[in-house]
């Protein structure tokens, strides 16, 4: 995503996030100019497909120009390009192509009579205030986009266009929150936001934020990146399950009972399997027997018996 920003910082810079823009003296214009020279509806911006940006002059009085030239039709923009709307200039910037300020770009740009200071350390801004500190989107149409804190440590995000941060969204408010340092570290306030502010999904206030960690507007989650890209664990991610168990305790192993074996069978015997009742039931029956033979032999010795008491008593009466 671009961003549109005045040469001599007279307004705040402007993130292209809408289809269109007017530019113009008029007060109805999305980007007013009020200069004279400067015609009511001087020219127009479209937005394609989020880093598309075209210019078309309106018919202005004095003319449209980019980079010297002027406009004469549909003209596609890219990055570092400077649009000069009769004396104003306006630079069109990715903020992905924004270097860090290094202690060599101060000590160059810094006044013969302040060599003798010492510049600041690699990743310090003005102050001392740390700088190059994004938030890179993580989710919806901004994924993977990164969003640089300024080098001041202080920035309004939310969807208006005079945010330093701005995020279009349908539940992210105008102004949502706060971005600053404070005694070396990174802390994000909510500003009264509608849907709320949250870090690594607990709703905030005011919170320092690390490396790794993740914010959330409304749905839009981001993560905070140090300078360099560094980027630690969050304070939310899972480190792995630490906890230690006691080893089970032991039980004897139970011996498995016995199976008795199956009877083996011949294929030709067809004999039903004997139960208890079929044993029980020819128990029964050979008592029976038995008892059946025992008294058909007593009755023969009872009539032997008779047969000899009559022949003797038969001899005598003779």
């Amino acid at each position: 995503m671009l961003k549109l920003q005045f040469k001599d910082q007279r307004k705040a810079a402007i993130w292209l996030v809408d289809a269109r823009y007017a530019i113009g003296r008029d007060k109805s214009s999305d980007i007013v100019i009020d200069e004279e020279g400067v015609s009511g509806f001087h020219a127009e911006l479209r937005v394609e497909d989020d880093d598309r940006i075209f210019l078309t002059d309106a018919g202005s009085i004095n003319g449209t120009f980019v980079n010297g030239k002027q406009v004469k039709a549909r003209t596609q923009l890219r990055a570092n390009d400077v649009i000069r709307i009769h004396r104003v200039e306006l630079l069109l910037v990715d903020p992905k192509e924004q270097l860090k300020v290094t202690a060599d770009d101060l000590a160059t740009s810094l006044t013969p009579a302040l060599q003798g200071l010492k510049a600041s350390s690699p990743g310090a801004g003005v102050g001392g205030v740390p700088t190059g500190w994004l938030l890179r989107a993580k989710t919806g149409s901004l994924a993977g986009q990164a969003f640089a804190i300024p080098a001041s440590g202080r920035a309004i995000l939310g969807r208006s266009q005079n945010c330093d941060i701005i995020i279009p969204g349908t539940h992210v408010s105008r102004q949502h929150a706060e971005l600053y340092f404070q005694s070396g570290k990174l802390h994000v306030k909510d500003l009264g936001s509608s849907n709320g502010t949250f870090v690594n999904r607990k709703k905030v206030d005011d919170a320092v934020v690390s490396p790794g960690d993740e914010v959330r507007f409304d749905t839009l989650v981001f993560q905070v990146e140090a300078p360099g890209g560094g980027v630690a664990p969050a304070s939310g991610a899972d480190q792995g399950d630490t906890t230690q168990f006691r080893p089970a305790v032991s039980i004897p192993e139970q011996p498995a009972p016995r199976v008795a074996a199956p009877v083996s069978r011949t294929p030709e015997s067809t004999a039903p399997p004997v139960t208890d009742a079929g044993r029980v039931a020819a128990t029964s029956q050979a008592s029976a027997g038995k008892a059946s033979s025992s008294g058909v032999a007593s009755l023969v010795i009872a009539v032997v018996l008779l047969v000899a008491v009559a022949g003797v008593a038969f001899w005598v009466m003779r």
